[in-house]
């Protein structure tokens, strides 16, 4: 018995250990990841670099959004198997206008199951408007609206100042959700997209470029 619970605590703490150091977001689409690592710098919810460092422990996502628009994502301080908060910055870099039909969208396959359509295990928040925050979960065959968590499991705010990502003022969000809350796995899918109303023709961009 003594030997079963000592194995049992090491497999807990390499779990534990693997959670606390690396965290993985796929796009499940060739050439499409990136690696998040735990938070070394504090943030402020402001919707714009507090700090000239305050992103930096974010590596900006390679390939980028867009020409004009990419992110960055950093998780912690880790507090217990209930707490795991999972941090974005996405800045559009041209874009200036508040418009109506702007929108900023993050969709996750919080236990990489892909699929056709979008399962009970998918999750997606829409920010339109720089005003308005909706979240809906995977019905099986599309998208249904679900309640927003409560201010602890999620936070955003966006908007329009520099960045040491450019001089120019531009549109800037910060978002953080809680993963355990919202059922994200160490590993996920993920998609990041942008949309500038003000610059219509250039459509809707995204990371991945695809569904």
């Amino acid at each position: 018995m003594k030997r079963l619970f000592v194995t049992l605590c090491v497999i807990s703490l390499c779990s534990l250990i693997l959670l606390v150091n690396i965290s993985v977001v796929n796009a499940a689409a060739a050439g499409y990841d990136y690696m998040i690592y735990p938070f070394a710098n504090n943030i402020t919810f402001d919707g714009k670099w507090t700090s000239p460092t305050e992103w930096t422990d974010g590596s900006p996502a390679s390939p980028p959004i867009s020409a004009n628009a990419n992110f960055r994502g950093k998780w912690g301080p880790f507090v217990d198997m209930s707490t795991v908060p999972q941090y974005f910055l996405v800045e559009i870099l041209n874009d200036s206008t508040n418009d109506a039909n702007d929108y900023w969208q993050f969709c996750f396959d919080s236990d990489q199951s892909g699929g056709a359509a979008p399962g009970s295990g998918d999750l997606r928040i829409d920010i339109v408007g720089h005003n308005n925050v909706t979240f809906y979960q995977g019905t099986g065959t599309g998208w249904g609206p679900m309640a927003v968590p409560s201010s602890g499991d999620f936070q955003w705010n966006n908007s329009i100042n520099a960045s040491p990502t450019s001089s120019t003022p531009h549109w800037i969000l910060e978002i953080m959700v809680n993963k355990p809350a919202v059922g994200l796995g160490i590993m996920f899918n993920g998609r990041v997209a942008v949309y500038d109303a003000s610059s219509a023709a250039a459509g809707v961009n995204a990371w991945p470029p695809t569904s």
